[in-house]
């Protein structure tokens, strides 16, 4: 028990230290330093200064649930203020740690206002933070919420057809961005919700519906915020990648609804069965 603690404790402030840099850069921009861009001005925007604002916040937020994650009194928090930080966070991250080498194979980041080098450093810290993310919240949720990895099959839940129908939904969604978006996270969501909504458990579906679901929020979301914000980021989108950005939030929302409902009914189930 205390060597698990103590690599909690290594992997959460890891977690913590891959933060510093994107945290550093954003506070950088928001006092007015133009380093890493190529034209210093686009900062000055306000759409620019409440896009770096909102992600300095997000960022600290990040560094705020690697602790929970990695003390005791972290297990003391209602499960809500863990699971939908996490949940969006490793949305956003774990995809960034698989597409961001493959990228730098194929020379992404190399134009635009950002110099090449800012890529380097946010999208390796990006990466290492996902990965680190993930591992401290398998140790966490493990020793919190047990029953959720145990792999078999359960009886029918009260919501049992209600889960079915949203993970139907979210599939016809998560399909159709995995159609034109070439988006194997939306895919892989929806297999995994469809086959714990029907009463397998484990680490693979488990794993595959969180991190896809996750995805389709966390990225959809974001890109809709560029979008909407009228940021210089979102230049030369188009009305159908824009369509399949809200798509993607309306897919992970409703695939996500499915695990929440998972979450709560299967370890009621096992407190009520060991009480």
């Amino acid at each position: 028990m205390l060597e698990r603690m103590k690599t909690r404790f290594v992997i959460g402030y890891a977690a913590v230290l891959c933060a510093v840099p994107y945290l550093t850069l954003k506070l950088l921009w928001l006092t007015g330093s133009g380093i890493g861009f190529s034209d210093p001005s686009v900062l000055r925007e306000p759409s620019m200064l409440a896009l770096n604002a909102v992600t300095a916040a997000m960022d600290a937020v990040a560094i705020v649930v690697a602790l929970v994650l990695t003390h005791s009194w972290g297990m003391r928090l209602p499960a809500w203020a863990v699971v939908f930080p996490m949940w969006v966070a490793t949305g956003l991250l774990v995809p960034i740690a698989v597409m961001a080498p493959l990228s730098a194979l194929g020379g992404a980041g190399s134009s635009g206002p950002v110099q090449p080098w800012v890529y380097g450093v946010v999208y390796s810290g990006f990466s290492l933070q996902g990965v680190l993310l993930a591992v401290a919240f398998v140790f966490y949720a493990r020793a919190r919420w047990a029953p959720l990895f145990v792999a078999g099959q359960h009886p029918p839940t009260p919501t049992r057809d209600l889960q079915i129908v949203l993970a139907n939904l979210g599939s016809v969604l998560a399909v159709a961005v995995a159609v034109v978006d070439l988006n194997v996270f939306a895919l892989a969501g929806a297999i995994g919700v469809q086959v714990l909504a029907r009463g397998r458990t484990g680490w693979g579906p488990l794993s595959v519906a969180w991190l896809g679901s996750g995805a389709m929020f966390g990225l959809g979301l974001w890109s809709m915020v560029v979008l909407l914000g009228g940021t210089p980021l979102s230049a030369g989108m188009s009305v159908l990648e824009g369509f399949t950005e809200l798509a993607k939030v309306l897919g992970g929302t409703v695939l996500g609804l499915v695990l929440l409902f998972l979450m709560v009914e299967r370890t009621r189930s096992e407190s009520a069965t060991t009480s």
